[in-house]
C-alpha cells in the first residue's frame, strides 16, 4: 500500500508541474516514467533487501559515511533487477543510439562492472567513469556517471528504507549524506506540527536535506550554508518568486554555491522531493544567471 501511494505522490507532483506551468509539461513526460519506476522499485527491493550494511558508530563519529569502503557485490542482483526496469527509460530520455544502448546493456550486465562503478560512485572516481566511457567508446562519461546514479538510486533508497530508525538517531551534522556520502540536491522545512495533548498546530520549519543519490534525508543547520558551513547572513541569501514563497533558492555568496528548497509549512500536497524539482528550473536559472553553481550537477539544472 505504501508503495501505491508513494508513487502516487510522485504522479500528484508532476500533473501540479504541469498544471501550473505548462511549459515544464514536455520534461514531466520526459521523467515521469522515469521517476515512477525509481520509486516503485525502491518499494519492491526494500522489501527483499538483505545484506544491509553495518553502522559503524565511531565512523559515523569521524565523519564516514555509512557505504563508504563498503563491497557491493552483495547487491548487484538488485542492481541487475533495476539497470533492466531503468535503462530502457535512461535510453530514452537521453536520447541514446541502439550502438550506445547495446554497449551499456552488455557491460552493466556483468556483476563485478556493477559493484566498481557503485564503489567508484561512492567514493567520487569520477575518473573511472572516464576511463570507463573511452573503454565502451562512448563520448561523454557524463552518460555512464548519469546512469550508474539512475540504477544505482533505487537499491541505495531501499537500503535506506531498510535501515529504518536506525539512521535519524545518527549524530551528523554534514552538509553530505550519512548513508552514500552525496551532496543533496534539494532541503525542505519540515511541516507544522499537531501536539498529541492539545491538538495545537505549530513548530515546523526545521530543516532538512534530501540525497541526490539514495534519497535520505537528514537535519542540518538551518542558517547555514550547507556547502561550506558559512552561518554569516550578510553572505548568504534567500531568492523565490513572490507567488511562490514557499520554492526558495538558498545561496552563498561565500562559495558561490546555491540550493533549492521547499517550506512544507506552506506546500500542499506535499511533493515528491526529486520530482518537484523539475518544475523549479526558473529557479536554477535565476541562480545560474547570478554566477551561482548548484551543491549538485542534475540533467536538469546544467544549463550547458
Amino acid at each position: 500500500m505504501k508503495g501505491n501511494s508513494e508513487r502516487t505522490t510522485v504522479e500528484t507532483t508532476l500533473d501540479a508541474i504541469r498544471a501550473r506551468i505548462p511549459a515544464y509539461a514536455e520534461l514531466a513526460d520526459r521523467f515521469g516514467s522515469l521517476f515512477s519506476e525509481q520509486e516503485r522499485l525502491h518499494q519492491v527491493l526494500a522489501d527483499k533487501m538483505a545484506d544491509l550494511p553495518a553502522i559503524d558508530h565511531g565512523r559515523i563519529a569521524a565523519g564516514v559515511p555509512i557505504l563508504v569502503d563498503q563491497d557491493f557485490s552483495p547487491w548487484t542482483d538488485a542492481m541487475k533487477q533495476s539497470v533492466s526496469v531503468l535503462l530502457p527509460l535512461c535510453a530514452e530520455v537521453l536520447q541514446l543510439d541502439e550502438d550506445t544502448q547495446d554497449k551499456l546493456r552488455s557491460y552493466l550486465d556483468d556483476p563485478e562492472h556493477l559493484s566498481e562503478l557503485a564503489q567508484a560512485r561512492i567514493e567520487g572516481n569520477w575518473k573511472h567513469f572516464e576511463n570507463t566511457s573511452v573503454q565502451l567508446g562512448i563520448d561523454q562519461s557524463t552518460t555512464l556517471l548519469y546512469i550508474s546514479e539512475t540504477v544505482f538510486a533505487p537499491v541505495l533508497s531501499a537500503m535506506v528504507r531498510s535501515l529504518g530508525e536506525s539512521l535519524p538517531s545518527l549524530a551528523w551534522e554534514h552538509g553530505y549524506c550519512p548513508v552514500c556520502g552525496s551532496t543533496p540536491s534539494i532541503s525542505q522545512l519540515s511541516p507544522k506540527e499537531v501536539t498529541d495533548l492539545d491538538q495545537l498546530v505549530g513548530g515546523g520549519g526545521k530543516k532538512f536535506l534530501h540525497c541526490s543519490l539514495c534519497g535520505h534525508d537528514w537535519r542540518y543547520k538551518r542558517n547555514a550554508c550547507v556547502a561550506c558551513g558559512n552561518d554569516e547572513n550578510e553572505s548568504r541569501e534567500v531568492f523565490f518568486v513572490d507567488e511562490r514563497k514557499a520554492e526558495r533558492v538558498e545561496a552563498c555568496h561565500k562559495c558561490g554555491k546555491y540550493m533549492l528548497n521547499i517550506d512544507m509549512r506552506e506546500y500542499d500536497p506535499k511533493p515528491n522531493l526529486d520530482a518537484v524539482q523539475i518544475g523549479l528550473i526558473h529557479l536554477d536559472i535565476f541562480a545560474q544567471n547570478k554566477e551561482l553553481t548548484p551543491i549538485s550537477s542534475t540533467l536538469w539544472n546544467n544549463l550547458e
